[in-house]
């Protein structure tokens, strides 16, 4: 068999123990033979479109990681994906609601980042805000990274080591469902790799009580804000395009921050 078998076959194995399913469990709910589960694991078997459909189904795997498999094993990708897409392919409807969120939450900031947390498009006070620290915003640009990383936006937050541990345990969260090889998954490890952050999450997880909420401290130059953050899955089951698309939006905290967000957005 050829290097594209071995692949899938490596792929299918690393997920059906990301989802600690025994070949006995996944070839009973795909409807398969364990010994042909086996041969398709080691690549002695070549998945059909079909079949890659039914153990996909069986491993319950969102539409990003399908195409993946499908790539894997030699076929062009079955489903649109927004990161193959991105916003300008998003079907008319959709799109057009996905900026009326982003466009009505203003003059408060809000972004959409697809499941790598890769910006897909920002509103006007989010990109206002970004332009007050100096950063302008791109998207494909990672607001992880953003965060997390040296510059100008993480020299801002003036609780910068609560905030790190929240945006990496809720990533970390998210990265849960698209498997250790996800781009998301592969930028966390590497954070996680750093004596920095190693040693923020150790602390933050011997936390007894952690705050059920933590506000993101902005400073924009003499003056500093106030932010609650909150972040919503957009989608819908009918349109597999917009799986993996995140809203985050960003409401003041505090009176204060309030007017300087509505006055910035006037």
């Amino acid at each position: 068999m050829g290097n594209s078998a071995m692949e899938f076959g490596d792929q299918l194995k690393q997920w059906r123990g990301h989802r600690h399913l025994s070949q006995l469990d996944l070839a009973l709910d795909a409807g398969i033979s364990a010994r042909h589960l086996s041969f398709l694991e080691t690549g002695r078997a070549r998945p059909s479109e079909g079949m890659i459909v039914r153990v996909c189904e069986a491993l319950e795997l969102p539409f990003k990681i399908r195409n993946e498999l499908f790539t894997a094993a030699g076929f062009a990708p079955r489903y649109l994906s927004v990161e193959r897409e991105g916003v300008a392919g998003l079907p008319p409807l959709i799109r057009n609601t996905l900026q009326m969120i982003l466009d009505r939450h203003a003059p408060w900031p809000a972004v959409a980042f697809d499941a790598d947390h890769n910006i897909l498009a920002g509103n006007a006070g989010f990109m206002g805000l970004a332009g007050t620290l100096g950063v302008s915003i791109a998207p494909g640009m990672n607001i992880l990274a953003l965060v997390l990383e040296p510059g100008p936006i993480r020299a801002a937050v003036d609780n910068w080591p609560e905030v790190a541990v929240l945006f990496l345990k809720r990533a970390r969260n998210e990265a849960r469902l698209y498997g250790p090889q996800s781009g998301l998954a592969k930028r966390i490890s590497a954070y996680e790799n750093q004596m920095e952050f190693a040693s923020l999450l150790r602390a933050g997880e011997s936390e007894r009580n952690p705050p059920p909420v933590i506000t993101v401290q902005l400073r924009l130059g003499e003056v500093l804000t106030n932010w609650i953050t909150t972040l919503t899955a957009f989608g819908s089951a009918q349109e597999v395009l917009t799986e993996g698309i995140f809203i985050e939006q960003y409401f003041p905290a505090d009176e204060a921050t309030r007017t300087i967000a509505n006055s910035a957005g006037r």
